[in-house]
């Protein structure tokens, strides 16, 4: 399953085919530290065969108010990012 349109410049994902994965199923934000600087919280698109494309959210540790804006505000951009890029 493919996602139609392509990855905003900012995309963390590697394009060059350097490391694998090569091919994903759409952008990757930027990870955010969390508070003690060791974890953080990654959010990205990809897809599941019951619901098509999805955001995932992977997080772990604590963050400060500001951090968890920054994550908040990733997700709303993935779930529109998702709703505008339905799977083909």
């Amino acid at each position: 399953m493919s996602v139609s349109g392509t990855c905003p410049e900012w995309c963390t994902t590697n394009h060059l085919g350097i490391d694998e994965p090569v091919e994903h199923d759409g952008p990757q934000w930027p990870a955010v530290l969390d508070a003690t600087g060791a974890g953080r919280a990654e959010i990205g698109i990809c897809t599941n065969g019951a619901h098509g494309v999805v955001v995932a959210l992977y997080a772990e540790s604590t963050l400060t108010p500001k951090q968890a804006r920054k994550v908040a505000h990733a997700l709303l951009e993935a779930a529109t990012w998702a709703e505008n890029h339905p799977s083909d």
